[in-house]
C-alpha cells in the first residue's frame, strides 16, 4: 500500500513538471509569435467639448441616439434616473425616474430612437417611449 502511495506521489511530481515545461514552451512560442513591431501611435490631445451636469450618482451607461434623436444621448445613473440629453446644447430633454436605482445599462432603440430601454440588477428591462407629454411609466417591463 505504501509503495503504491509513493509511486502515485512520484507520478504527480512528474506530471507537474511536464505541465510546467509545457506552459513554459507555450509562453516562449507566444512571445515569439507576437513579436510584431507595433505602429507608432500619434500623441492625441483629447479635450472635453461639452460637460453634462445633472446626475447625482455614478453614471453606469451612456449611448448616442439615432434617427430623429441623433444629437441626443441617454445616460443611466446610480441615482435612479434615466436622462435624455441634447448633446449639442447640453440641455436635459427628458428625466425619467426609475423604479430601482440598480440600473446598469441604457440604450436607444436602433431604428428611429423613439424608445429608450434600461436594465439592471433588479432583473427588469424597462422600455420608455419618448415624445409623450409625460414619460413616467414604462411602456413594457
Amino acid at each position: 500500500m505504501e509503495q503504491e502511495y509513493v509511486k502515485i506521489m512520484d507520478d504527480i511530481v512528474e506530471l507537474k513538471e511536464q505541465i510546467e515545461s509545457l506552459i513554459g514552451d507555450m509562453d516562449q512560442n507566444c512571445m515569439t509569435d507576437c513579436d510584431v513591431p507595433l505602429m507608432d501611435i500619434p500623441n492625441i490631445q483629447l479635450q472635453p467639448r461639452r460637460v453634462l451636469k445633472g446626475h447625482f450618482g455614478k453614471i453606469y451607461a451612456m449611448q448616442w441616439g439615432k434617427g430623429q434623436y441623433h444629437p441626443h444621448l441617454v445616460s443611466a445613473s446610480q441615482d435612479g434616473k434615466l436622462i435624455v440629453w441634447n448633446g449639442l446644447t447640453t440641455n436635459k430633454v427628458h428625466a425619467i425616474p426609475l423604479r430601482s436605482s440598480w440600473v446598469m445599462t441604457c440604450a436607444f432603440e436602433p431604428t428611429e430612437g423613439r424608445l429608450v430601454a434600461c436594465g439592471g440588477l433588479d432583473n427588469l428591462c424597462s422600455i420608455y417611449q419618448l415624445g409623450q407629454p409625460q414619460v413616467m411609466r414604462a411602456t413594457k417591463e
